[in-house]
């Protein structure tokens, strides 16, 4: 997913509509949050599939869209499967435990980006993690070797041979190479889809989610969370992802009967946006909802909600309530007399010292600050700098930052920019 700067007013042409379609609605990963829900907002249909079901995941987008994920869903009803680098091993080896390197997750920011692609270099454009696109034949080949451990414990060694003409070939045996199996999944197979699901229990892929379509799914994954002393960690949370055609913005700190939309700049940055943190347990009253926050949301058909979560039940039910009010449908209008942005750039990217961010003003400005916030949308670092017009370049320290993906703002006080920020 490449990062989207909507610079446009949403124009909202039922404005005498606005706010005024509001009602309530049920959402529900079943107890010991057991399945994901598939939810359509214009529709409000919804499907479910149980984690059990699945073990990995294929990206079925376009025809070189080569994300592969690691199902993190079963981690509350049972034990997830777990995906591990093996190095400078091949597949014709006999594989232990003991060959086993770094356990690799889904990074929750982008449905083209899984586990099997998290040792990539994000610099290369050929490199996808499990493999490397070869120019010559225009075939994506696979170049390393993953071992999997499943919720029964049995372990499986399995690498991805090439993605080609939109089919992914692989091959998966156990470690000591018997039982081998080799499998396609064909793209097209499952069109309007996001992924393809496949299960090592019935050596077949099943189709998760609705034909019709979706906006988001409440699920479980696992993310990084932070302590009271800012230090991170991989923890299992129910939550909700976007599809990769919504676009979503965070109203925080807000009264939610009369926020503005018009405020807010809705992006397709990260699937995450929603997220896990609109609740959180509180040990005198349970799960508390945040009251005052609200998320904008636009979905394929330009069609504008606005969702307020109201309760969450914890992992008894799975199930929870939001309201709903259509907003109207909205416009891109682009804002090339009122953006003061020209320009906007960070290098390097990844970063690891520091992060140089360069961008050009129309116009003097009253003020410009320059924040990062984490994934969970706590902001950790923040720089005022001059706002005069023309071209600026100023230097993040970013020493103090632990590794992991960010999201680095730009603000003015009539528009911002944003886009992913990784150090290592």
């Amino acid at each position: 997913m490449k990062t989207r700067f909507l610079n446009l007013i949403l124009a909202l042409l039922l404005a005498n509509t606005a706010y005024s379609q509001t009602t309530n609605h049920p959402i529900s990963a079943g107890a010991s949050y057991a399945n994901a829900e598939f939810y359509e907002l214009a529709t409000d249909q919804t499907k479910s599939i149980a984690h059990s079901s699945w073990d990995i995941a294929f990206s079925i987008y376009g025809s070189t869209d080569g994300g592969i994920f690691i199902n993190e869903g079963s981690s509350y009803s049972g034990t997830a499967p777990k995906l591990y680098l093996v190095p400078n091993k091949t597949f014709a080896d006999n594989i232990t435990t003991t060959d086993f390197g770094d356990e690799l997750s889904n990074d929750e920011m982008e449905w083209s980006n899984g586990a099997f692609n998290s040792i990539k270099n994000p610099s290369s454009f050929a490199d996808y993690g499990w493999g490397s696109y070869n120019m010559s034949n225009h075939k994506i080949e696979g170049t390393a070797l993953y071992a999997i451990e499943l919720s029964n414990g049995s372990h499986k060694k399995i690498t991805i041979d090439t993605l080609t003409g939109g089919t992914y070939y692989f091959r998966y045996a156990d470690l000591d190479g018997s039982n081998l199996q080799q499998k396609s999944i064909v793209k097209s197979n499952f069109s309007g889809q996001t992924l393809a699901y496949f299960s090592f229990a019935t050596n077949a892929t099943i189709s998760g989610e609705p034909t019709t379509g979706w906006d988001w799914v409440f699920t479980r994954y696992s993310t990084t969370v932070y302590d009271v002393q800012g230090t991170p960690s991989s923890y299992p949370v129910g939550g909700i992802l976007t599809n990769r055609n919504v676009k979503v913005a965070l109203a925080d700190n807000i009264a939610p009967a009369t926020v503005d939309v018009s405020n807010y700049t809705l992006t397709d940055d990260s699937l995450s946006t929603i997220g896990h943190d609109w609740k959180s347990y509180d040990f005198s009253q349970g799960w508390v909802v945040d009251a005052d926050r609200v998320y904008f949301i636009q979905t394929a058909d330009s069609n504008v909600y606005k969702i307020q979560f109201i309760d969450f039940r914890g992992s008894s039910t799975g199930q929870g309530t939001f309201t709903k009010t259509l907003l109207g449908k909205a416009t891109p209008i682009q804002q090339i007399k009122n953006t003061p942005f020209e320009q906007f750039n960070i290098f390097p990217n990844p970063a690891t010292n520091q992060v140089n961010v360069a961008f050009s003003l129309k116009s003097s400005q009253q003020s410009v600050q320059i924040s990062i916030t984490n994934l969970l949308g706590v902001t950790v670092l923040t720089q005022e700098i001059a706002a005069h017009q023309g071209f600026h370049a100023t230097i993040i320290n970013t020493n103090n930052l632990a590794s992991g993906n960010y999201i680095l703002h730009v603000q003015t006080p009539t528009a911002i920019q944003s886009t992913k920020l990784s150090i290592q």
